[in-house]
């Protein structure tokens, strides 16, 4: 078989007819798409690259196109690095072919290396194939933007490949892309950030490199849109414990604080709000006590941007209070600032009534997460919490929420039963439904719902109560939840109607 395509590729070479070029790669394709990996493999290994290789200078995109094809097809049946061993000096140069499909076979190959321990240091021994694959993080092309990426970010992860990474060559090419324009510069900080928070080794020689220094230098550019970038991206070195104290000791979240309480002398500053409570509810979801403690200016922002409605940021003051929220700790935080979560869940049980749709669905996927406890944090004092925040809500929360699950619009519906799910996982939660007048009947009507999501959201409720603990609900609700939940979610009742003939 090898013999076989080896002949076909020569003669391929061979050819100037366009038509008959094209035929034969055809050919190629169609046998290998027949062929088991072991057959892959035997032809991979014995047939000759360098003539494919070749035929990529051809002007024709299509024809290059179905060379790289094959190409791909033949490189991922082999080990990592095997393509490299033989063919080192064809990959450099097609890691800088003018076709972008070229240059994202050949990177696609070197992100197999990257990702073989035992086969990276073949790389790290090549600086010229590195610093080629570097300037293709300024690719035009994002798709091999994003590989060239990839590939640093794992080599930085690598004890030796960090040892690198930052020194020579490397570091002065990633320099000069470093001012080349704003969203190349913000791809090399996405790599630094990457390897920063991967070890404290990662985080060390990323602050030697300065890149991290001038990544801090952008938070004091006068465009906004650049800061929220820069936010955004310094976001995933905080949340770990070593570049969250690295950020405070060089004072960046203290510049954070100041840019939130000076948000009304800038109107501009407004749209860094989201970013800076993006971060803040990122972090707190980790340590909310050290976040509470230490800044509590920026807690009394979020509950103060809740109360207000503004809704141009309501959305993101809700995703974040659902965030910090996420964690039992994060709750008891919560608890510990008095009224301010009570007050909180009264303007979201506004929010979830009268509020535009999205913010009004945004407010309920993020009261699931508030009132949300996993199954194996549950004990009395998390479940005494809940039942209140709940219960603080409105006079009557759980017709509140059961008005919702009745709206004729599936989003909104769906939402509000995915709150019901969550209050019916908790004891106080079934005891209140196994109580409350029409709504066991409500679960348990399959014609009531319509919507596919909906019937499934229905059935996690279900399905949740019928796992219920012991005499909240009496024994024939039980067998009839039961009986549901082994029906599954898109049941439908068959219909038992007789026709009677010569009826009147």
């Amino acid at each position: 078989m090898a013999e076989w395509l080896q002949s076909k590729i020569v003669r391929f070479c061979e050819l100037n007819n366009v038509e008959e070029k094209h035929n034969i790669l055809s050919d190629i394709k169609i046998k290998l798409g027949s062929l088991n990996n072991r057959e892959t493999e035997q032809i991979s290994r014995n047939v000759d690259f360098s003539l494919l290789f070749a035929q990529l200078t051809s002007n024709d995109r299509e024809f290059v196109d179905q060379v790289c094809d094959i190409l791909k097809a033949l490189f991922g049946i082999l080990e990592p690095g095997e393509v490299y061993q033989r063919y080192s000096t064809e990959i450099s140069q097609l890691i800088i072919h003018p076709a972008d499909v070229v240059r994202s076979l050949a990177l696609h190959e070197i992100s197999c290396i990257v990702s073989n321990p035992q086969k990276l240091p073949l790389l790290l021994r090549d600086v010229n194939l590195l610093v080629a694959v570097i300037n293709r993080i300024g690719d035009d092309n994002l798709v091999v933007a994003n590989c060239a990426m990839r590939i640093m970010k794992e080599i930085g992860k690598n004890p030796n490949g960090l040892q690198i990474l930052y020194t020579g060559e490397l570091l002065r090419s990633f320099a000069r892309l470093l001012v080349k324009n704003d969203t190349v510069s913000f791809r090399i900080y996405e790599i630094v950030v990457d390897v920063a928070k991967s070890s404290k080794e990662g985080l060390e020689a990323s602050v030697q490199s300065g890149f991290l220094n001038s990544l801090f230098e952008v938070l004091e550019n006068e465009d906004i849109l650049l800061q929220i970038n820069a936010l955004e991206i310094l976001t995933e070195l905080a949340l770990t414990e070593e570049g969250l104290n690295y950020l405070e000791q060089q004072e960046v979240i203290k510049k954070f604080v100041q840019k939130i309480t000076q948000a009304n002398e800038n109107p501009l500053s407004n749209l860094l709000i989201p970013g800076l409570m993006k971060f803040f509810g990122n972090v707190a979801r980790y340590w909310p006590n050290e976040i509470f403690s230490k800044y509590p200016i920026v807690v009394s922002a979020l509950f103060e941007v809740i109360e207000s409605g503004d809704q141009t940021i309501l959305g993101v003051a809700l995703d974040t209070l659902g965030h910090i929220s996420m964690r039992a700790e994060g709750k008891y935080a919560l608890q510990a600032l008095g009224d301010a979560m009570p007050c909180a869940l009264k303007k979201i049980a506004d929010i979830i009534q009268r509020m535009p749709t999205a913010l009004r669905i945004r407010g309920l996927n993020n009261l699931a997460l508030i009132l949300d406890v996993q199954k194996t944090e549950q004990d009395n004092r998390i479940m005494s919490l809940t039942k209140s925040w709940f219960n603080s809500m409105c006079d009557d929360p759980m017709g509140m929420i059961l008005a919702l699950c009745r709206q004729p619009f599936a989003d909104i519906r769906q939402a509000s039963l995915e709150v019901m799910a969550v209050v019916a996982s908790q004891v106080w939660g079934q005891e209140y439904m196994s109580s409350y007048p029409g709504l066991v009947e409500f679960l348990l009507d399959r014609n009531a719902e319509s919507f596919k999501e909906c019937k499934e959201a229905k059935y996690a409720i279900v399905k949740q109560l019928a796992e219920a603990e012991q005499n909240v609900f009496d024994a024939n609700i039980m067998q009839r939840f039961a009986e549901f939940v082994t029906q599954g979610p898109h049941y439908v009742e068959a219909n038992t109607e007789v026709a009677v003939e010569g009826g009147v």
